[in-house]
């Protein structure tokens, strides 16, 4: 009886309600509301009256999912944003999962989703070729970002200058030549699409890896492929084309239920 009281009208129409308190705040031009909204700005905003939202705004205030600041104001609380990542992150293995699955099932090698973790790649999913000779399952360990091909899709749009700081601070000793290189080769992707790590984490292998952008165009993540380079090398193109086509369809899957721009008054 409980889950079908939440279904009601007037439960969705006050869930609405306070989605679109949210995305009012959310919306704030900084440059315009400095220090967040006040009860007139949002019921302006939102066309309703101040006793309302007065009293949705010390709801949502008790929950913790908005701040109000000395002066009266409100933004979006620390906790709502915690709460967002870890949706995120959470949705972005589920979407994942069948996409590199049928990624490996194409290209016969092992893939992989990374993200970046205090300045390391760390892998949080992978799917195995099936074959006897393949690159090892990687989950829950993390690597320098120079070391793979994830790591350089992962750094893909920071200044160059970021990218090199980053790799000579990394976990292992890198000489100013190698940390260079490194830049070269992310250069090199940025033009190309994908990046080629070839022979950088270990001698025999091979890896071609690919950003995963957000809804907003930021990276999220990075998808791989590694394998023996001597069965990598001879299709690297054919190979960074499927790779680029299922982070296309990630991309897609992650931001299918985003809508930008959307009025709040609408929700």
């Amino acid at each position: 009886m409980a889950l079908e009281q939440k279904q009601t009208p007037a439960a969705r129409s006050g869930a609405s309600r306070v989605m679109a308190i949210l995305d009012a705040l959310a919306s704030a031009d900084p440059a315009v509301f400095p220090d967040g909204l006040s009860v007139a700005d949002v019921s302006r905003l939102l066309g309703r009256e101040k006793s309302v939202v007065s009293r949705q705004l010390k709801s949502l205030l008790e929950t913790g999912m908005v701040a109000r600041r000395d002066s009266g104001r409100y933004e979006l609380s620390w906790r709502l944003f915690a709460l967002a990542v870890r949706a995120g992150d959470q949705r972005l293995t589920k979407v994942a999962a069948p996409l590199l699955l049928r990624l490996t099932e194409t290209v016969r090698e092992r893939t992989y989703l990374s993200v970046l973790s205090d300045g390391e790649v760390l892998t949080v999913l992978s799917e195995g070729s099936r074959r006897s000779i393949e690159a090892v399952n990687w989950v829950g360990r993390t690597i320098p970002v120079h070391r793979s091909s994830s790591g350089m899709a992962l750094v893909m749009d920071y200044e160059d200058e970021h990218i090199l700081d980053m790799v000579r601070r990394g976990g292992d000793r890198v000489s100013d030549r190698e940390a260079r290189e490194f830049l070269d080769q992310v250069r090199e992707a940025r033009r190309r699409g994908y990046t080629v790590a070839n022979r950088i984490f270990d001698p025999e292998l091979m890896g071609i890896g690919a950003p995963v952008r957000d809804f907003t165009g930021q990276i999220k993540a990075a998808v791989n492929i590694s394998g023996p380079a001597f069965r990598i090398e001879p299709h690297i193109q054919a190979f960074g084309g499927h790779l680029l086509a299922s982070v296309r369809a990630l991309q897609a899957s992650l931001c299918s239920d985003v809508r930008p721009g959307a009025d709040p008054g609408d929700l």
